[in-house]
């Protein structure tokens, strides 16, 4: 257990409120992404036929896209939002949300595929939990590394 701080919280506990409105933004941009997500897989796999797991990767790309808009214009907006980063931003969020947004969803949605079995709806429920599970490591990245505040001039 964590030592309380002098103001009388726990250290975990300053760490929520310091970041509770910032996350409940990200939240808000991940549930919109969720949509998009879902619904680029129906898109893909029942309208065009696309196989299972490429239309997965393709609805991901779509919501890793789409998320990475929203964030940097509206969640992190307060971390410098201008042109001459936006690029360099985009490549690292794309880069580190590839853990995040593709491996561990693809990863989790096999585990649950598999342990679901013939189960209706299985594959939308795998891949739900692994947008899921993907959601916290996904913050943590781009709070800390994305879109963290530089001390120097950010080139890229």
């Amino acid at each position: 257990m964590s030592e309380p701080t002098p103001q009388g919280s726990s250290k975990p506990v300053n760490f929520i409120r310091s970041h509770a409105s910032r996350f409940l933004k990200f939240g808000a941009v991940g549930l919109l992404g969720v949509g998009v997500n879902m619904a680029g897989y129906a898109l893909w796999h029942e309208v065009f036929g696309v196989e299972d797991y490429l239309a997965r990767v393709f609805a991901i790309e779509i919501a890793v896209l789409h998320n990475f808009a929203w964030n940097y214009f509206w969640t992190w907006k307060d971390r410098g939002r201008n042109y001459s980063n936006y690029f360099g931003r985009l490549l690292r969020y794309h880069g580190s949300t590839f853990f995040a947004s593709f491996l561990i969803p693809l990863g989790v949605g096999w585990a649950v595929d598999r342990a679901m079995g013939d189960y209706p709806f299985a594959n939308y429920i795998s891949h739900l939990s692994g947008i899921a599970v993907g959601m916290m490591v996904n913050y943590l990245i781009s709070d800390l590394w994305v879109f963290r505040v530089r001390k120097s001039r950010e080139i890229g």
